[in-house]
């Protein structure tokens, strides 16, 4: 066991084991728990445990375990938890799990007592890596939500993440990491259809929250909000970078202006990979184009710019979002009775801490993804038929 101390406030200890028994992890976190007393007995003293909820992490690379451990550790001043990092390695044929945990406290200046999280790695190896149910259960703290965070690709055989569904309270993914994304967008709505007790968050998703905000803004402009009722065609741009086109977040914002704005998916058609024609009220149609674009300062897959144009009887409008030669800054242009207003918003990349924050102070079992994902499966379906 090695144990650091950073101040007299701060206190860490950690614990490995290898080929350990599951069933001793949680007595070996419970010594930790009371050692935070220093010299004193149990009877002494006594160190609390705080966890406001289990996070379940699954990855299957060791830059995805330390990412993952880099942001717990920042979100539990926020979000204290029970964190349960599973690296899994299926491939040799006897099972192991090793175990290394830490504990993480606080402690009162009067030493009478020790807040504390917990935060333990597994890596388990062979046919036990195919059939985590049984390693994590035990493992999770009664009565507390369960966020299960998958870090990489969905996977081809979904019985491993239908089974941790199971347990899993709320689901985290992040579709820029899949290999197919529109494709893997419609497996994931389908394998989530089913789970409605489990709430569902993408990562990809709290990207477009700067964007989302910003046509929220428009939209609460009276003018504005009687023009989009009269949208005639929208455009999309994502940044293309070397390798294969990532669309998932322009294809999530297209329905998600779908969702907003009350257009039947089930009626359009579809042109081509790029252009889809939604068919509205009174016999209206919407033209959309979501293409890719050349922007190498933002990560491919990053919106570029979305412009949205509106026609009634009596009068027209442009809605034109637009990045500049600043990354973090966008154009917004509007023009409408004849007038032009144009501002500059500031629009900060958000850091992989934050989208976590945002996803955990979220409801439990929100639905706006959900809903949104599902408006996207007829539009991803109509452009790959």
């Amino acid at each position: 066991m090695a144990e650091t101390v950073s101040s007299l406030e701060d206190l860490a200890l950690t614990w490995t084991g290898r080929a350990v028994d599951i069933s001793r992890i949680e007595a070996e976190l419970g010594k930790l728990r009371y050692m935070m007393v220093g010299d004193r007995s149990p009877g002494d003293g006594f160190a609390l445990r705080t966890s406001l909820m289990n996070m379940v992490v699954y990855s299957e690379r060791q830059e995805d375990t330390d990412m993952a451990a880099r942001v717990i550790e920042d979100l539990a001043s926020y979000h204290p938890s029970r964190a349960m990092i599973v690296q899994a390695r299926p491939e040799p044929e006897e099972s192991r799990v090793d175990a290394e945990l830490a504990a993480h406290c606080h402690i009162s200046r009067s030493l009478e007592q020790s807040v504390c999280c917990e935060e333990i790695l597994l890596k388990v190896a062979g046919p036990a890596a195919t059939h985590l149910h049984s390693v994590i259960v035990p493992l999770l703290v009664p009565d507390l939500p369960v966020y299960l965070w998958w870090t990489d690709q969905l996977p081809t055989n979904t019985h491993l993440i239908t089974e941790l569904l199971a347990v899993a309270d709320h689901l985290i993914v992040d579709s820029s990491r899949f290999e197919d994304q529109l494709e893997d967008l419609v497996r994931l709505s389908r394998l989530t259809a089913q789970e409605t007790r489990t709430g569902l968050g993408d990562l990809t998703w709290r990207r477009l929250d700067p964007w989302r905000e910003l046509f929220h803004q428009q939209a609460n402009i009276t003018e504005m909000r009687h023009h989009l009722q009269w949208m005639r065609s929208v455009e999309v741009r994502y940044a293309t970078g070397g390798g294969p086109p990532k669309p998932a977040q322009a294809f999530l914002l297209l329905a998600w202006l779908a969702e907003e704005l009350g257009w039947n998916t089930h009626t359009l058609s579809a042109h081509g990979a790029q252009r889809l024609t939604f068919r509205v009220e009174e016999g209206r149609q919407i033209s959309a184009y979501v293409h890719s674009v050349k922007y190498p300062a933002v990560e491919p897959g990053s919106i570029v710019g979305v412009k949205i144009a509106c026609q009634s009887e009596t009068a027209s409008a442009l809605i034109n979002v637009s990045r500049t030669g600043d990354p973090l800054h966008v154009t917004v242009r509007t023009e409408h009775r004849g007038g032009v207003m144009e501002d500059q918003v500031r629009l900060d990349p958000l850091e992989l801490p934050v989208m976590m924050m945002a996803e955990l102070d979220a409801p439990l079992r929100d639905n706006s993804y959900r809903d949104v994902l599902r408006t996207a499966v007829p539009i991803i379906m109509a452009i790959r038929a």
